[in-house]
């Protein structure tokens, strides 16, 4: 179940690409919302349901397998305990970039984003924009994978 703005929850359904995803988000255009607007910045990070908490980098890459390209999921990072990786499914392969906080308590994707006061803002930002890295400079974050609760 993913919750919704008004806290009610919705349930999750497989993509026909093989991923969990949002009941709104159900096709590939998006229909039932706009890009960026399933991702709601308000809600904390720890209630995102793109957010996987501590699985490995390998585990992500078996999330994203079945998935198609500029599908993504946020984890923490394995190397900086206050950090995050954006795993992220590209034509090339997987990547994972490094989501940092900064001295001033806010957080920036890789070495070239501007400061945003929260991860889930970074994601909403970058579900409408293309992404500030290279060898993605084409893609924005378009499908989250769902965290799957047995």
């Amino acid at each position: 179940m993913s919750p919704t703005k008004d806290g009610k929850t919705r349930p999750l359904q497989r993509h026909s690409s093989g991923c969990l995803v949002n009941t709104k988000m159900t096709s590939l255009d998006h229909s039932g919302c706009s890009i960026g607007e399933c991702i709601d910045p308000a809600v904390s990070l720890e209630n995102q349901f793109w957010y996987h908490g501590a699985i490995s980098r390998t585990d992500a890459e078996s999330l994203l397998r079945l998935c198609k390209e500029a599908s993504y999921l946020v984890r923490n990072s394995e190397t900086s305990k206050n950090d995050y990786s954006l795993s992220l499914k590209s034509s090339q392969g997987f990547m994972h970039m490094k989501l940092s906080r900064t001295k001033e308590n806010k957080y920036i994707l890789g070495q070239n984003s501007c400061p945003f006061d929260s991860v889930p803002e970074i994601i909403h930002f970058y579900s409408s924009r293309k992404l500030p890295i290279k060898g993605a400079e084409h893609m924005s974050l378009l499908y989250p994978v769902a965290i799957r609760t047995l």
